[in-house]
């Protein structure tokens, strides 16, 4: 499959390391400098090329990244790695939440491509083949379109995870504030190598 990242960060990084090592043609969308090891390219050219595209860059950059490639994700699956995030006096915090969420603002704004959120609920380092004591951790995921999130789940599945698919892209609300629950505890224990597990009775 060929996968275009949107974002040339740690996360973007991370996940075109990944998906490179699993076999699959990966190119990076980025305005600035060529991402050394990566195939890069202006973000609409990437797009065009893509089977799958993942948006991985600040959350407050999203929505207007999406408006601008709006024309080449008509019909393709958009997987929303981004996360509302707001640093304060207080710590961090989301600047959106409970009655909308990031995920569904970058749907709302591209309203063609198939959005699935995923991969906002653990850290760069584990987001391929995630090695942990007690077996895979949980990806949960939300999403309108059944048949990109399918799509989202095999590549998941491929690549070490266990999927939960908890709805519609509004359910993007809990996902943006399980977040949230991953910072404090890295926060509070300064680890930041932890994931969620499902248990399933």
């Amino acid at each position: 499959m060929e996968i275009g990242i949107l974002g040339s960060g740690v996360v973007g990084r991370a996940l075109a390391a990944g998906y490179a090592r699993h076999g699959h043609g990966v190119r990076i969308g980025t305005r600035q400098a060529q991402v050394e090891g990566v195939p890069s390219a202006p973000p609409a050219e990437v797009v065009r090329g893509a089977d799958l595209v993942v948006i991985a860059v600040n959350g407050h950059v999203a929505v207007d990244l999406v408006r601008s490639v709006a024309a080449e994700l008509e019909g393709k699956v958009l997987v929303d790695a981004t996360n509302p995030l707001e640093p304060s006096e207080g710590g961090m915090g989301l600047f959106v939440g409970t009655t909308d969420s990031l995920g569904e603002q970058i749907q709302r704004a591209v309203p063609g491509a198939r959005v699935v959120k995923a991969y906002n609920t653990v850290g760069n380092a584990l987001m391929v083949d995630p090695d942990l004591p007690g077996g895979p951790p949980t990806m949960f995921l939300a999403g309108d379109d059944v048949d990109a999130k399918a799509l989202v789940t095999s590549l998941l599945e491929e690549t070490g995870w266990d999927v939960a698919d908890l709805g519609g892209i509004e359910a993007s609300r809990w996902l943006e504030a399980m977040c949230m629950a991953w910072v404090a505890y890295g926060a509070r224990t300064g680890t930041w190598t932890h994931a969620f597990r499902l248990l399933r009775s």
